[in-house]
């Protein structure tokens, strides 16, 4: 079996970047050692780097480069790590999708955040339940944050009054309106409860089937940041199940558009337009 990891650059934090390969490089290791692969390919997609592309959108002097020579031995044949770059920065969605057509032999493609840091059996206890699992074409994981907080990967469809108050409300609104946020996060049950009928899933860790992203298309490049993770998995959901999975764990270091300034608040609000436009709209 093959799987392939894509992991979108721009202007990532070097320590968290830093722990997500050593931890990724490890997780790798333990599926190949039990079995579970037999061939991974890791693409740094570099969405900073604009001009001088080579063939294939390579990129000879692209800073990343010296990340995979730090992290990925050219020694392990069946463990190789390149770096597409070249093309600027075309959006989260249209970099994996670089990525997602380099590698069509591939039976699974991990997307992954350079803000996570992976249990060294994740790779392996998710492949392990695809393999086993055939109606399921998507694994999330259970997540904390570095404090050890819990992290509510999987969502119910989101309502704009909703989505209005988990990005931008201050904490002692949202406090007043606590059931309906525990509601969109699906804390009804245990953050590291098995959910088998999940719909939408954060983006951070998505282990796909190659099957499900050639039926759906890969990512839509129309959203060029945030909310292509909940449309991915929304059609995904449509005709295959997504599960989360207690056994596979990550800590995630990422953020809310409403800590990130204007631009970023002005992109969350035009993704989350599209999203609704796309696939209905739910106001609360």
């Amino acid at each position: 079996m093959q799987i392939a990891i894509s992991i979108v650059l721009y202007r990532p934090d070097p320590g968290w970047l830093d722990a997500t390969l050593l931890s990724l490089r490890e997780a790798l290791l333990n599926a190949h050692a039990q079995g579970e692969i037999s061939r991974a390919e890791v693409m740094l997609i570099d969405n900073e780097v604009a001009g001088n592309a080579h063939k294939n959108m390579r990129l000879v002097d692209s800073p990343f480069n010296a990340v995979i020579q730090k992290w990925f031995s050219p020694d392990r044949v069946w463990l190789r790590a390149t770096v597409i770059a070249g093309h600027g920065n075309v959006g989260y969605g249209q970099g994996n999708n670089f990525a997602i057509a380099a590698c069509p032999k591939a039976n699974f493609h991990l997307i992954l955040n350079p803000d996570v840091a992976l249990d060294p059996a994740a790779i392996t206890t998710s492949l392990r339940h695809l393999k086993t699992h055939q109606d399921c074409a998507m694994v999330t994981p259970v997540a904390t944050a570095e404090d050890g907080a819990p992290l509510y990967l999987v969502k119910s469809y989101p309502a704009v009054f909703t989505m209005g108050l988990r990005g931008f409300a201050p904490r002692w609104i949202r406090h007043y309106f606590s059931a309906q946020l525990n509601a969109y996060d699906r804390a009804e049950s245990a953050f590291d409860a098995p959910i088998h009928d999940a719909r939408i899933v954060s983006g951070c860790f998505m282990l796909i089937r190659r099957s499900a992203l050639d039926k759906t298309g890969g990512f839509d490049a129309d959203f060029f940041l945030y909310f292509e993770d909940f449309d991915l998995s929304y059609r995904i959901s449509q005709f295959a199940a997504i599960h989360r999975l207690p056994a596979t764990r990550i800590v995630h270091g990422g953020g809310q558009a409403a800590h990130k300034g204007w631009r970023h608040i002005g992109l969350f609000c035009r993704s989350a337009i599209r999203f609704f436009q796309k696939h209905g709209w739910r106001v609360i």
